[in-house]
């Protein structure tokens, strides 16, 4: 072999070195920038996947957030942008991790799981009135627990990535060092790739370099992101030390950064619980708890910086590594000083509110009472007076005398009312009646009124109407009367009409229309927005002329809006007015109407007599409401306590009863809960009571009584009681003819017209009461006497309510006005020291009032 041929070999060598040291160190090179390509997209895999599990945090912390801050926006926002945020990386995963099939069906299952956590996300955060208690508590676990599966599925995603680093990154190791003795072996060929080599891995590490700015960049927005949040931030490592906090942080426990650890931040910042100030235990503290591995959130909390006092919502959860090792405790804090505030101050207006509906009840209760006493005496003068011998000017005055007593009384009554409606207390009945028969009653009542005044009242009733519908009777004829009242009041000549129709009817209701029609003065196309409401009449000239305190109407609307209905008025100045109304009622079952079958009731109404059972203990009631029945036309039986009344009821038939409330062995409210609970029975119960507060009033109906009849009752009164409830469908009950009454005793502490009145003016019954009371009064003032004695103040109690009805019927004002003070106070539970001196004035007066009583009782005995 010649040199030149030597040489063509070396040259080829030579050549076929570098070139293959080239080639070599080419592939090499390639296999590096792969490896390191490789290392890059496992980083960004693991980055995204971390950037996902801090965003999943975030949404729990948001939906929390938003749960306990009572709907606050901002979580809601929040919420949504780290959902958008999580959808992305979620996409770039999967892009990553394209050339990966078990990856690939991982991000399908965190896809699956991400998507039932926004779909109960959403019902949490769209629910307008979230559960309480443990439904609300699992609905909130449901959501956790998709957190606990993604966890799961990201921890597994990370687990494989980190294997395929290290492999990655071992074999970019043995690339490189297979590279390096490649190039120190092959001369300047070698070197130059080598050196090529370099600059291509200098190269990509440079990108390397700007992706890991990128991701520092991306941390720093990550903070500034945290620093904007308005809630505090605190992270502390496992050690206890100070690792994050942001502003708001910085900003609620002022120099917070200062401090190295959790120890340092609560020797400076005392914590107590709200509202009781006790210090708050370490071991309930979120952040401690926390520690312990227990997620935990808290309201009660109250931080003292200074002397600042600052409430807070607070909560801590752990966060923990891949192995499961508790590194950090977030804790967030939220200053609910406004709110707690807020709610106090809530709480003190509320209570404000109802005290001041709780006087304003018992002062128009009270002011009912004072008002109707003076006022019976007004009326029942005057009655009085109307039967003696009177001139013509005189006649007429008793006349207004008796008009103008019977407006204030009108005035009283809807005073309570609307007070009753304002309360909400206003309670409508169910029961069984017949519209028909309610308004024959009306136009038999009304029928005289409107004749007096040379008007028309004409009655239209719908013959389709059902014959017996469920709803409240009473409500429905103070609702007619009030519209039939007006109309006549305001109609000079002309007419009335009222036209009952059928609207709609299902089979188990209908819509019935009052229309009230009149060719009065009509109102003003100005007044009729208002004319419903309170104190409001048509005109000035209306008030003047015509009187009244413009309540009616009011009431009216209000009652028909309290059963569902509505009501609207048309009118015209000089020709009238037409009020239309609506009232849905229930039609009476197949069972009800032929229980009570309003023809025949009708047919054999003169026929019937009802059996009345009076329960009464006072031996003067006792003989009072025996007599008044006895005179009423109707059959009555006596018992004396409750138990001897349902002793008689489960032996004998009887079609009312008149119910006192307080009485021994059992008393009224005991009595009818039997009545309605144990026996089943539905009997009209009226109530018999001394009292016109209204809270007892309501008492009695609850209790299950039908209405209640106030001490001392008028004979009149009772009368219409009965003809209501002992013959609910129109019945007539028997007329009375009053006897004459007697000469009133002129006395300053003794009235016999309220006596009289109570009768009837049946001046036997009214000396035997008289005699009645003469022979009790005095054993039981020793009675009074010896509980005063004994300090026994329920005694007292005992034996003035006793003596309060025939007090009142005896027209002893002063003796009355004490005894409701005692009562009072033996309520309110006081001692006999509050008692005593008010009871002796009550002896006093009493004893004072016997020997004109005693003169009355031997006038009445010589007249007769």
């Amino acid at each position: 072999m010649n040199f030149t041929t030597r040489i063509g070999w070396i040259l080829a060598v030579g050549l076929l070195i570098p070139i293959l040291i080239g080639i070599n160190a080419h592939r090499t090179t390639e296999r590096m920038v792969s490896q390191n390509r490789l290392l890059i997209h496992t980083h960004l895999v693991l980055q995204k996947t971390q950037q996902i599990q801090a965003h999943l945090t975030n949404l729990d912390n948001d939906l929390r957030g938003y749960l306990l801050s009572q709907n606050n926006p901002f979580f809601k926002a929040d919420y949504d942008r780290n959902v958008g945020q999580m959808a992305g990386y979620l996409k770039n995963i999967t892009a990553l991790t394209i050339d990966n099939p078990a990856q690939q069906q991982r991000l399908r299952t965190i896809s699956q799981l991400f998507e039932q956590k926004l779909a109960h996300g959403n019902i949490l955060f769209t629910k307008r009135s979230p559960q309480e208690g443990l439904a609300r508590l699992d609905s909130v676990r449901t959501f956790m627990g998709f957190s606990d599966q993604l966890f799961h599925q990201l921890k597994t995603i990370e687990a494989v990535e980190n294997e395929l680093l290290t492999v990655r990154a071992t074999a970019s190791e043995q690339s490189a060092t297979y590279a390096t003795r490649s190039s120190i072996a092959g001369a300047v060929a070698a070197l130059a790739i080598i050196l090529w080599a370099i600059f291509r891995l200098l190269k990509t590490l440079n990108n390397a370099t700007r992706l890991n700015r990128q991701l520092a960049q991306n941390e720093q927005q990550l903070k500034r992101f945290l620093e904007a949040v308005p809630v505090s931030i605190v992270v502390v490592n496992k050690d206890g030390k100070l690792y994050y906090a942001n502003q708001a942080a910085a900003s609620m426990f002022e120099a917070i950064t200062k401090f190295d650890t959790y120890a340092d931040i609560l020797n400076q910042i005392t914590i107590y619980q709200f509202p009781n100030g006790n210090p708050y235990p370490t071991e309930k503290r979120p952040a401690f708890r926390a520690m312990k591995g227990e997620t935990s959130q808290v309201d009660d909390i109250e931080i003292r910086i200074g002397d600042k006092a600052i409430q807070v919502l607070s909560s801590s959860s752990p966060v923990y590594d891949a192995e499961g090792m508790l590194q950090y405790v977030v804790s967030s804090s939220i200053d609910i000083s406004d709110r707690v505030q807020s709610q106090l101050r809530l709480h003190e207006a509320k209570e404000l509110a109802e005290q001041a509906a709780r006087i304003k009840e018992n002062f128009l209760a009270n002011m009912s009472h004072e008002i109707r006493t003076p006022l019976n005496a007004i009326i029942g003068f005057s009655n009085l007076l109307e039967v003696t011998p009177l001139n013509e000017e005189q006649a007429e005055f008793v006349k207004l005398v008796q008009t103008a007593g019977k407006n204030l009384l009108t005035i009283v009554n809807d005073i309570l009312d609307i007070s009753k409606i304002e309360a909400g207390m206003i309670q409508m009945e169910s029961i069984p009646f017949s519209i028909r028969s309610l308004v024959a009653s009306l136009q038999t009542m009304l029928q005289p009124t409107a004749a007096d005044k040379n008007l028309k009242l004409f009655f239209d009733v719908d013959p389709t109407l059902p014959p017996l519908v469920l709803g409240d009777p009473t409500r429905l004829t103070q609702i007619l009367l009030n519209l039939l009242s007006n109309a006549i009041k305001f109609t000079k000549e002309g007419s009335i009409t009222a036209q009952i129709t059928r609207q709609e009817e299902t089979e188990q209701s209908v819509r019935v229309q009052f229309k009230v029609t009149d060719t009065g003065i009509g109102i003003e196309a100005d007044a009729l927005p208002h004319i419903f409401e309170r104190f409001r009449q048509a005109s000035n000239f209306t008030t003047r002329y015509y009187g009244g305190t413009g309540l009616g109407l009011n009431i009216v609307k209000s009652l028909t809006q309290i059963q569902g209905g509505w009501i609207t008025v048309t009118s015209k100045p000089g020709k009238g007015s037409e009020f239309t109304l609506e009232i849905p009622y229930q039609i009476a079952p197949e069972s009800v109407r032929k229980s009570i079958d309003p023809d025949l009731t009708k047919t054999n109404a003169v026929k019937k007599s009802l059996t009345i059972l009076a329960v009464e203990d006072n031996l003067m009631n006792q003989k009072l409401v025996l007599q008044v029945i006895k005179r009423l036309g109707y059959k009555a039986e006596l018992a004396e306590n409750g138990q001897q009344a349902l002793d008689m009821l489960q032996k004998g038939s009887f079609d009312l009863i008149l119910m006192d409330i307080q009485m021994p062995v059992m008393d009224g409210y005991q009595t009818t809960r039997h009545i309605r609970t144990t026996l089943q029975s539905n009997i009209p119960i009226i109530a018999m009571t001394a009292h016109a507060l209204a809270s007892e009033r309501e008492q009695c109906l609850q209790a299950g009584m039908n209405d209640f009849l106030p001490k001392p009752f008028q004979m009149e009164d009772l009368q219409r009681m009965i003809q209501h409830y002992g013959f609910p469908n129109g019945e007539k009950a028997p007329m009375v003819e009053t006897s004459h009454p007697v000469q009133a005793i002129d006395s300053a502490s003794f009235s016999v017209e309220p006596l009289l009145n109570s009768v009837g003016n049946d001046t036997e019954l009214a000396m035997e009461l008289l005699e009645i009371y003469l022979d009790k009064t005095p054993d039981e003032i020793k009675q009074l006497q010896q509980a005063l004695s004994d300090g026994d103040v329920k005694a007292i109690g005992r034996t003035l309510h006793t003596q309060k009805a025939p007090g009142m019927m005896m027209g002893l004002k002063e003796a009355t006005e004490l005894n409701l003070q005692i009562e009072a106070l033996v309520k309110a539970d006081k001692d006999i020291t509050a008692v005593e001196p008010l009871l002796k004035q009550y002896i006093t007066v009493v004893e004072s009032g016997l020997p004109a009583i005693h003169n009355a009782l031997q006038n009445g005995t010589n007249q007769g």
